[in-house]
């Protein structure tokens, strides 16, 4: 007999009138996956995060646009697992963002992004990675690009590290209780 692990359970509307906003907020929230401490996650909803003391979570803006977020599907010969992959750009090149991006081409990141998306306050923050991290994967750097492109960096789930369900959502009772949450991760500037 087959091993039945996925069933679908519940009555779905996927659409609704006027359009949805998609797309993410202009920043990124990086975390070293080895700074989480705990995690509390039900039913793909993770409501707390605790990072190990001094550890902090940093925050990495950019302009509108120039952060994307992915998580298609790899059909494996025994199991099915999601690629989680986050994309951001910057536009200018200082020694401190250098110093970052050689320190991530070699570390490993859990990623929180911001949907614009209103349609529910659960899935407003995404948390990419929180298994088995990201790794950066690609750093394209142009001088010439006609957008003002420094550095395109992209993480991704190692092809032997994916991760076993899309994106969890962060939402903890409230959008302004996840904002706090979220917020108190953050290494203060």
């Amino acid at each position: 007999m087959a091993l039945d692990c996925g069933k679908i359970s519940a009555n779905l509307s996927l659409a609704k009138c006027g359009a949805s906003s998609i797309g993410i907020h202009p920043e990124v929230i990086l975390i070293n996956h080895s700074d989480i401490e705990s995690v509390t996650e039900e039913d793909g909803i993770v409501s707390a995060l605790v990072l190990k003391d001094g550890t902090f979570a940093y925050k990495y803006e950019t302009y509108k646009n120039a952060v994307e977020a992915s998580s298609p599907i790899n059909k494996g010969t025994y199991i099915t697992r999601f690629q989680h992959q986050v994309v951001y750009r910057s536009f200018i090149k200082t020694q401190e963002i250098k110093d970052q991006l050689n320190a991530l081409a070699n570390g490993k990141v859990v990623a929180i992004i911001k949907n614009i998306s209103m349609d529910s306050d659960e899935t407003k923050y995404e948390i990419y990675g929180l298994d088995n991290g990201l790794v950066m994967t690609d750093l394209q750097t142009a001088s010439n690009d006609a957008d003002g492109i420094v550095y395109a960096v992209t993480l991704s789930s190692e092809d032997n590290a994916l991760e076993g369900a899309l994106p969890a959502s962060f939402y903890a009772t409230d959008l302004e209780t996840t904002e706090q949450a979220i917020n108190a991760l953050l290494q203060k500037a």
